[in-house]
């Protein structure tokens, strides 16, 4: 959209400003839809081990949570749940992203603007792979230590022991 160009003739400075209006108008609606489109983002993660399924809302609050009847309980079942949900509140900044692109958004930095705000609040979880196991090379275990040949006495001619 182009600034109006004001002056000149009434007709003109009238023509521009509906113009310049019918504009504005056309981006409000785009903001409105997108607005809509992305409160009504949703995603849904099933964790590594398939035990938890959950569906986070574009806020990042769990909106369902399914526990698998082979999960034990305890600080391990928590645990994947966290895992899960980050893990899902990670993908909301895509999810916007793809909204802004497909409303057509394409004011310079308000796209980037907006998506890089839910990239701060849900950043991409820690990898559940350490750092540094691409540097650890597979070896194989050292062969079990050798027992020593037992000393068979019967070969004994002295006196016994016992005797």
């Amino acid at each position: 959209m182009t600034d109006p160009v004001f002056g000149g003739d009434e007709v003109r400075t009238e023509q521009e400003i509906a113009r310049w209006a019918a504009g504005v108008t056309a981006k409000a609606e785009k903001y409105q839809e997108m607005s809509r489109q992305v409160a009504a983002v949703s995603i849904t993660e099933v964790s590594r081990d398939g035990l938890v399924r959950l569906t986070v809302d574009a806020t990042g609050a769990m909106q369902t949570l399914e526990i698998s009847e082979r999960a034990s309980g305890g600080a391990q079942l928590a645990a994947t749940i966290l895992t899960t949900m980050r893990r899902a509140q990670s993908r909301i900044a895509g999810a916007v992203s793809d909204v802004v692109g497909a409303v057509g958004i394409r004011e310079p930095g308000t796209a980037d603007a907006l998506v890089s705000s839910y990239r701060r609040r849900f950043p991409e979880p820690p990898s559940d792979t350490p750092p540094w196991a691409d540097q650890v090379r597979p070896t194989t275990p050292p062969p079990p230590p050798t027992r020593r040949p037992v000393q068979d006495d019967d070969d004994w001619e002295g006196p016994s022991v016992t005797e």
